[in-house]
């Protein structure tokens, strides 16, 4: 079984408001304090992956990653709300469009869906994005 855990997390404030994903025993938490994004990937394999897969040479603009993870979100929420789809899609990811989550969180957000596409052979869209990365 691959355990999948993403978490996004507002440094230490009382509001928190969390999302289950993709099984039962994995989260997504989002706390507030000075509007700070940090995005935890907990699968095995997966921070190795992404400092080979990235560099600053392949790296896209904040607009890129934006628009291809609303995408990626879309995508994968509409998965979860179908019955017939993978276990993999249980729960829904919420992901807020107007949010700044910075360019370290949206960076590793979409490297994170192209990780679950390419390496865990598991499509979340339909196409691959143009001039994408892996």
């Amino acid at each position: 079984m691959i355990i999948t855990v993403v978490a996004f997390y507002i440094v230490g404030c009382t509001a928190t408001k969390q999302v289950m994903l993709p099984y039962d025993e994995n989260l997504i938490s989002i706390q507030e304090e000075e509007e700070e994004y940090e995005l935890l990937v907990l699968d095995a394999g997966f921070e190795t992956w992404y400092q080979v897969a990235w560099s600053s040479s392949n790296d896209r603009s904040l607009k890129y990653y934006e628009h291809w993870n609303q995408q990626y979100v879309n995508a994968w929420n509409y998965k979860a709300t179908r019955s017939h789809t993978s276990e993999f899609f249980d729960n829904m990811i919420q992901y807020d469009v107007s949010e700044n989550y910075g360019m370290d969180v949206e960076r590793k957000l979409y490297f994170y869906f192209r990780w679950v596409d390419t390496k865990l052979g598991i499509p979340i869209l339909d196409f691959n994005p143009p001039g994408g990365i892996l």
